[in-house]
């Protein structure tokens, strides 16, 4: 088996967090490190704890700070975080504003599930990816080296 993706999600809404919470225990791929009402609360925690998650869910829309902004300061600050965007809006200029921000892919929030399946098989596709640009650069190397 995979080794759990390490998730924080931010939500004002209780209820989408509680789902978002027992989805996540029920798929047995992720392991819940923070579940927040706010992105201020979100950075605060990611901040002040060493263990980092692998994957950040923002709500776009938030008090005190919402998912574009809390998305500006985590891609700035810990950039192998990958974060994912999900929202009731349906405004194509909101979702792209949000991605503009430093989500990967925006999601609705109409179908907890199925994001959490696509999150999950988008983060392993791309760690994976990594793998083979690494093992292509030390093949380079490699070669490089063999040419001296």
């Amino acid at each position: 088996m995979d080794k759990k993706l390490k998730l924080a999600f931010a939500d004002d809404n209780i209820l989408h967090l509680k789902v978002l919470e027992y989805l996540a225990k029920e798929m047995d791929n992720y392991e819940i490190l923070y579940s927040c009402n706010h992105g201020e609360e979100l950075i605060r925690l990611v901040e002040a704890n060493t263990e980092k998650p692998d994957v950040c869910i923002l709500d776009l829309h938030m008090p005190q700070m919402d998912g574009m902004e809390t998305a500006r300061r985590l891609r700035r600050i810990y950039p192998s975080i990958k974060l994912f965007g999900y929202s009731a809006s349906e405004s194509a200029d909101e979702k792209k504003r949000f991605i503009d921000s430093g989500v990967c892919l925006v999601f609705s929030k109409g179908s907890p599930r199925r994001m959490l399946i696509a999150i999950y098989h988008y983060t392993k596709l791309f760690e994976n990816l990594d793998i083979i640009d690494s093992e292509r650069n030390l093949f380079k190397k490699w070669n490089f080296v063999n040419q001296l």
